[in-house]
């Protein structure tokens, strides 16, 4: 197996602009998530709330860049320019998941650029932006070949968890819990509860936790996700006898936390990384069988694969989101967009396009 970091097989542009859009737009430079359907790659900035479609015609360049508001979709209480924190999208069977970080945040100081009763109050404050409890799916479109989002297709309309100002369903459920309770008055990045990825099949809906990391083992919460009335409003089904609304899996992941999930046939590929706002390793793992679990499950590290050690900068290039793209006669890619694309290297047209990479995944 790879134990030192791969380079990518090569790179592809993404432009995130349309001709109405100034430039220096903060998206191409804040990219969370990426899901690729077909010609359809849908990416998301961490900021704001919004989904970005793109399309290839060549597989090498991504544009005619479309934007989707969240809140045509849903009734976020944050309002619509409220920070939604995406950090998950997940297409299947004709929808697309999409799921905010569900996490607290705390202000970064700026030694030398503010003062230090300013860095102060920084640390203190711990921000609670209530569209961050987002987890719902949208209806996805087929145009000649191309996917849009659309807030109602006929019967099918989008819906999303109960949220209000302080929590959503996800979090009443998991309050009590005895493994996760306690971290989610915790902010992000400080081993506080933080979802960092989404993987949706069926019903059953996988968030990865970037935090909490307990004692080394990383979480992924299995949902089953049930519509409720005409399909506006989602609720947490029941898993097994005993009728809880969540399950448990703990995954030996080298101490790292999970920054993403992606399926790769019924395989869940794990984007790993640091929990901690530091640079550090990176792992792509993959967990076979994810779908025959049907129970709480602790996964040693000998029953995950490690599929790829991914490069990261010093400051920058965080792998952040990850895709897979099939190749006609060979392996399959995965491509990666980064958090903190290196400026010089990777931001072009004045910030508006950046470059992702693709690396091959080896054969499962």
């Amino acid at each position: 197996m790879p134990q030192d970091p791969v380079r990518p097989l090569t790179t592809v542009r993404l432009e995130l602009h349309r001709p109405e859009e100034p430039a220096n737009t903060p998206v191409a430079a804040n990219l969370s998530v990426a899901e690729l359907v077909g010609r359809t790659l849908f990416v998301a900035s961490d900021e704001g709330a919004r989904i970005e479609r793109l399309v290839t015609r060549d597989g090498t360049v991504y544009g005619e860049h479309t934007s989707f508001a969240l809140a045509d979709a849903f009734d976020l209480p944050g309002g619509p320019e409220g920070e939604a924190d995406i950090e998950g999208v997940s297409a299947d069977s004709g929808w697309l998941w999409v799921v905010g970080s569900h996490s607290l945040a705390r202000r970064k100081p700026k030694p030398g650029l503010e003062s230090d009763a300013e860095s102060l109050d920084k640390l203190t404050a711990v921000r609670l932006d209530p569209n961050r409890y987002l987890l719902g799916r949208i209806p996805l479109v087929e145009t000649e070949g191309v996917l849009e989002l659309a807030a109602g297709d006929g019967r099918r309309q989008a819906g999303c968890l109960r949220m209000g100002r302080r929590h959503n369903a996800l979090y009443q459920a998991l309050r009590n819990d005895e493994h996760i309770g306690r971290f989610l008055e915790v902010p992000a990045k400080e081993n506080g509860f933080d979802v960092e990825g989404l993987a949706a099949r069926g019903d059953r809906v996988f968030l990865g936790l970037r935090g909490p990391v307990l004692r080394g083992w990383a979480c992924i919460l299995e949902l089953h996700v049930e519509t409720r009335g005409k399909g506006r409003r989602l609720r947490l089904g029941k898993l097994g006898p005993d009728g809880a609304r969540y399950r448990k899996h703990f995954l030996d992941l080298d101490g790292l936390g999970i920054r993403e999930l992606a399926f790769d046939g019924d395989d869940l590929l794990i984007l790993a990384g640091p929990t901690m706002d530091l640079d550090g390793p990176v792992a792509v793992h993959r967990w076979r069988g994810v779908l025959e679990a049907f129970e709480g499950q602790i996964v040693p590290r000998g029953d995950l694969s490690l599929e790829l050690r991914l490069p990261y900068g010093d400051g920058r290039d965080h792998a952040e989101g990850i895709t897979r793209l099939d190749r006609p006669g060979a392996s399959p890619l995965l491509l990666v967009v980064y958090d903190s694309p290196d400026k010089e290297t990777r931001l072009l047209d004045n910030g508006r396009t950046v470059i992702a990479d693709l690396f091959e995944l080896p054969r499962r």
